[in-house]
């Protein structure tokens, strides 16, 4: 039985017992007097000159990349092959004396892609789905977590939010056991003042406890993905509520005009999405003024590049490609990934150094309905698929209440073990009435727009 299990298993009181030892064990991890020193540097990067940003980043790559040519076999074996030495390259412009490393060179080299500097058990290892619902798994080092522990606080305190104060969150975990039926459909976490929300019990005829527990709780600041705040938002909408905050905090998906217009409607402040990669690369964030998302350049470095990997003219359309600055136990030095934007040319009015892109144009996906009527965010389908090594791409496609088709393109080693899981985890936030029906394909098609859209729903999204 594993923990999350056993975790749907305890007594109420014993599930937030458990979410604070685990809030107290990121504590150690992520926060303390480092954090409080590194938030202060970072805070005061902001304004700094762009010379100075600058060889902030060229110091950080030499660092980075003596370091992988002598510790990670993939990235030694490749510079020798390119007859690339350490001092090659000394400035991000030098990155691209090396090849683009695609989601499947990861997947192919994990173990080579490790710093034998680092044994496993020395690092956390991190999952993503990716917006093709391929999953990948990678490992980041302690100071990793600790960086991007300031990064998101230093984007909170953009919104206003400063550590210590109240907020809430609708994000995919499972904090809640799927079956239960009466609320609380929410756990508390004492230690950082954080109220955790259900993403998997969001019905018409639960959202007036979530509506009154927000209430009571009055939280400064909502953190959660797009789909899911904006089901909160349309339900106050519906009834003609308002529900003020300081500010909402999207991230993980596109958000959409609509959206955007709705969730600041009702809540009555401006949403301040932010870009982040869980292989730790990229961090884009945006501010009060809201002209697009800063790139913050001294968490990684962003590339945009064309179909061949090169570097677009400014203001191009292209991929993002990104290098993180701080992953010294598995460096991630040119990671391509499926999304797309481009620069903005112009300065923001806040004055700060950091550059503009604009929205990250990443695969539009629908939300899916359940028979008892709850709302599913697909950011929070992606979790099942996450532990799965053997899957190229998967596709959902909800066909009406009761039916959702998932289509898989197998990688080798592909087993029954993995469909069982699958099955299991999408039930387990669907419900088990809805029937799981697995289709093996070969491809999955783009849209006539060149796009890919993961989650497929034909049930109209409706308030009554």
């Amino acid at each position: 039985m594993n923990l999350q299990k056993i975790y749907e298993l305890m007594p109420q009181p014993f599930q937030t017992l458990a979410l604070n030892a685990y809030a107290f064990k990121i504590h150690l991890e992520r926060f303390g007097k480092k954090f409080e020193r590194l938030l202060e540097e970072f805070i005061k990067h902001e304004y700094l000159p762009e010379t100075a940003l600058e060889e902030y980043q060229n110091h950080k790559i030499r660092k980075l990349i003596k370091h992988a040519y002598e510790t990670v076999p993939y990235y030694h074996e490749i510079m020798k092959k390119r007859k690339l030495k350490p001092k090659d390259i000394k400035t991000k412009e030098d990155l691209t004396k090396l090849p683009l490393l695609p989601r499947e060179t990861v997947k192919e080299n994990l173990s080579r892609l490790i710093s034998k500097k680092f044994k496993r058990s020395q690092l956390i290892m991190g999952h993503t789905s990716g917006t093709t619902g391929s999953p990948l798994q990678f490992y980041w080092d302690h100071n990793t977590c600790l960086i991007n522990n300031v990064v998101d606080w230093r984007q909170k305190m953009w919104a206003g939010l400063k550590y210590g104060e109240r907020y809430a969150v609708l994000l995919g975990r499972m904090i809640v056991p799927p079956n239960q039926k009466k609320p609380p459909f929410w756990r508390m976490n004492y230690l950082h003042n954080q109220l955790w929300l259900s993403s998997f019990h969001m019905s018409e005829k639960n959202l007036k406890f979530y509506l009154e527990k927000l209430k009571d709780f009055k939280p400064k600041v909502i953190e959660g993905y797009p789909s899911t705040v904006y089901i909160l938002a349309k339900y106050l909408d519906t009834k003609g509520e308002t529900l003020p905050l300081t500010a909402v905090l999207t991230s993980s998906e596109t958000l959409y005009d609509f959206q955007r217009e709705t969730i600041e409607k009702v809540f009555q402040c401006k949403i301040f999405d932010f870009y982040g990669l869980a292989e730790r690369t990229v961090f884009a964030t945006e501010c009060d003024k809201h002209e697009g998302h800063h790139i913050n350049l001294d968490y990684g470095i962003m590339e945009i590049v064309n179909d061949k990997g090169e570097p677009v003219k400014e203001g191009e359309m292209g991929w993002i490609v990104g290098t993180s600055l701080h992953n010294f136990g598995m460096p991630f030095i040119r990671y391509k990934t499926n999304d797309v934007t481009r620069l903005k040319i112009k300065k923001c009015a806040c004055g700060r150094t950091f550059p503009l892109m604009e929205d990250v144009t990443t695969k539009a996906e629908d939300i899916i309905v359940t028979k008892d009527g709850r709302y599913i965010s697909p950011s929070v389908l992606t979790h099942p698929f996450k532990p799965l090594h053997h899957v190229k791409m998967s596709q959902i496609i909800q066909e009406d209440l009761e039916n959702i088709i998932i289509k898989i393109v197998k990688a080798d080693g592909y087993n029954d073990e993995e469909t069982n899981a699958l099955i299991s985890g999408l039930k387990a936030r669907l419900g088990k009435e809805m029937k799981m029906h697995i289709e093996f394909v070969d491809e999955i098609p783009q849209t006539k727009a060149g796009k890919f859209k993961w989650v497929i729903s034909k049930i109209p999204l409706e308030f009554k």
